[in-house]
């Protein structure tokens, strides 16, 4: 991830140079805003014909929303965005299992926050002293059981009593920076830090030794892949950009894009290797309040270690490595602003 951050730096740039002239009267106080968003899949067959498939259930959800905080030269920006989603694919129960129906397994499950707050250098100015915080983690545990039914699952359904692979705050990733916040209209917003501090929470000894989340392990891993020493948190310093745009288009403002991209670079190991976080949602109304959403987020973090698809593979994987994680999510959502 060398060249990408900074091609998507110079988009960011150049988009904000060019909405110079595009800066609106924002009205002081409080704004708030909430969307809620679901998708429902489904498909039901008694006695099927030959080759006609299998059943599914689905179900996917997101909340967005933002609370904006304006009065005099002091900004305050605070946004939350859960991702959630369940399917089960075919009925009856787990071959060779004839006791365990087959599961619901976890699809997406993320959890992010941010906070942001802002301090005009001078009146009627567009530059501004700044802090910036995030929050990174996911809701639900998530299992797996390759021995007995592959997937990620939210619950132990056959009791076997192993440790989550997953849970909230293991792993989490927090983010707290100082530094300068560029606003040259309400669309776009450009924050650089130079002193940014990072931390990799691994909150559970059993998920923190398998080594899988970036933080620090040592030793000889045994024939499960436990390492016999470890820590729960990685704490880094280095330096952050980050860039935010929303905007409206066409008659009524029915399309809506918002792209929020953060960079970082670690001072302390492989400073050339920047961190790439950019989340994306284009919104088209259908009525009032009731829009189509679409969501794609692209991830790399040097530290963290992700499932390498491979479609040769069985289920779709092949190990783990540093490779970039891509999501995508399409939602009815039902959003409103007060």
């Amino acid at each position: 991830m060398k060249s990408v951050p900074y091609l998507l730096f110079f988009f960011f740039l150049t988009t904000a140079l060019s909405a110079q002239q595009e800066k609106k009267e924002i009205p002081e106080g409080w704004r708030f805003g909430a969307g809620i968003g679901f998708d429902i899949t489904q498909l039901l067959q008694i006695n099927p014909k030959q080759g006609a498939g299998q059943n599914r259930l689905g179900f996917g959800s997101a909340i967005n929303s933002f609370a904006k905080y304006r009065r005099g030269r002091r900004d305050w920006d605070n946004t939350l965005l859960w991702q959630f989603g369940l399917q089960r694919l075919g009925a009856g129960v787990i071959a060779n299992n004839f006791d365990r129906p087959i599961p619901f397994q976890k699809t997406v499950d993320e959890l992010r926050l941010g906070s942001k707050y802002g301090y005009r250098i001078r009146e009627g100015g567009e530059l501004y002293y700044s802090v910036n915080a995030t929050f990174l983690s996911q809701f639900f545990p998530t299992y797996q059981f390759p021995d007995i039914y592959s997937g990620n699952f939210i619950a132990d359904f056959p009791d076997t009593g192993r440790s989550p692979l997953s849970k909230f705050l293991a792993p989490a990733t927090a983010t707290l920076a100082v530094g300068f916040d560029y606003q040259p209209n309400d669309n776009v917003s450009l924050f650089l830090s130079p002193v940014s501090s990072k931390f990799i929470i691994v909150a559970s000894d059993s998920i923190a030794s398998r080594g899988v989340h970036g933080n620090p392990v040592s030793g000889q891993p045994n024939d499960l892949g436990i390492y016999p020493e470890f820590k729960n948190v990685d704490a880094q310093i280095g330096a952050s950009f980050q860039a935010a745009y929303a905007n409206s288009f066409l008659t009524d403002d029915r399309i809506t894009l918002t792209s929020k991209l953060g960079l970082y670079s670690n001072y302390l190991r492989n400073p050339q290797n920047v961190d790439v976080d950019w989340q994306n949602s284009i919104a088209f109304t259908i009525t009032e309040n009731l829009q189509l959403t679409l969501f794609a987020n692209l991830f790399y973090d040097d530290d963290i270690l992700v499932r390498i698809t491979d479609y040769n593979a069985p289920n779709g994987t092949a190990g783990l490595g540093k490779r970039v994680s891509f999501t995508e999510q399409l939602l009815i959502t039902y959003a409103r602003t007060f």
